[in-house]
């Protein structure tokens, strides 16, 4: 099989390997600079939708209107790239930001349960990483505050009581709070979060739960890090105006495990072809 890759962060290149790894034929496209990569064809976009059979694009397709190529000072019109696509098979993530410009299904590997706990998995071996480059104290016996108990809030929190921290996660579900305790550890509703109590407090909610006020009760030397994709989910202003730590952590498995994230890519789109 001939696989293109358009765009994208370093887990796209060790996608990208992935696949050649497993015996198939890959070309990729919008990363400037590189002349070879093993046994990957570097070339344009026209050539690498000319060849391929299938086109894989990024987990966030989309960067300011075009093709997202971080890598690349091109600017690559989704359009124009579709166009070139055709009707040949494509695979993505965020499928609801490509889909008005095809005519055809675009499946959506990053919308799969397997992908995003896995992902989630990544995400929170990432955040961990980022406390202790950062956090002058220690993980274990911090008192550490979770919003959010989805995927990512899930592993997080149980990783961080593994570490011995403290924890306490917020939640609005009774099932979620009830499931917190059951695990061993705090479970509050937003109302009931005493801000001024933690000197670790990690966001996984894409919603503004940790605003102006919730911001003013916090310690001055407090170690925020959201996790939840823009906007956010704090008040980032207000942290600046009171001059506290706090890390708006986007795409970590791109940064901390691109080598993992793009080997879960590649499997992921490889079982939904043999579905």
């Amino acid at each position: 099989m001939k696989v293109a890759i358009f765009g994208g962060d370093k887990r796209m290149l060790f996608a990208a390997r992935a696949f050649v790894n497993e015996g198939h034929e890959v070309f990729v496209a919008g990363f400037d600079h590189l002349m070879s990569l093993c046994e990957i064809q570097v070339c344009g976009i026209a050539q690498a939708a000319e060849e391929c059979d299938i086109a894989v694009l990024p987990v966030r397709p989309i960067a300011d209107g075009c093709l997202n190529t971080p890598f690349s000072e091109e600017k690559i019109q989704i359009s124009e790239l579709m166009k070139l696509i055709g009707d040949k098979p494509v695979f993505s993530g965020c499928a609801n930001q490509i889909q008005p410009y095809v005519s055809g299904k675009v499946n959506d590997y990053a919308a799969r349960e397997d992908f995003l706990w896995r992902n989630a998995e990544l995400t929170a071996e990432g955040a961990i990483g980022l406390l202790m480059d950062g956090y002058e104290g220690a993980v274990f016996g911090t008192d550490i505050l979770v919003t959010g108990y989805g995927r990512i809030g899930r592993c997080l929190s149980s990783y961080l009581k593994a570490m011995g921290a403290n924890v306490t996660v917020a939640a609005r579900k009774l099932s979620d709070r009830a499931m917190i305790t059951l695990s061993g550890m705090q479970a509050v509703d937003y109302p009931e979060t005493d801000c001024s109590a933690y000197q670790v407090i990690f966001n996984t909610v894409p919603a503004l739960v940790l605003d102006e006020s919730a911001v003013d009760r916090m310690r001055e030397d407090v170690y925020i890090i959201d996790l939840a994709s823009k906007p956010g989910g704090v008040d980032f202003q207000r942290a600046e105006e009171r001059n506290l730590t706090c890390i708006h952590a986007l795409s970590l498995p791109g940064k901390t495990a691109p080598l993992a994230a793009g080997t879960i890519i590649k499997e992921t789109i490889l079982k939904m072809m043999n579905e």
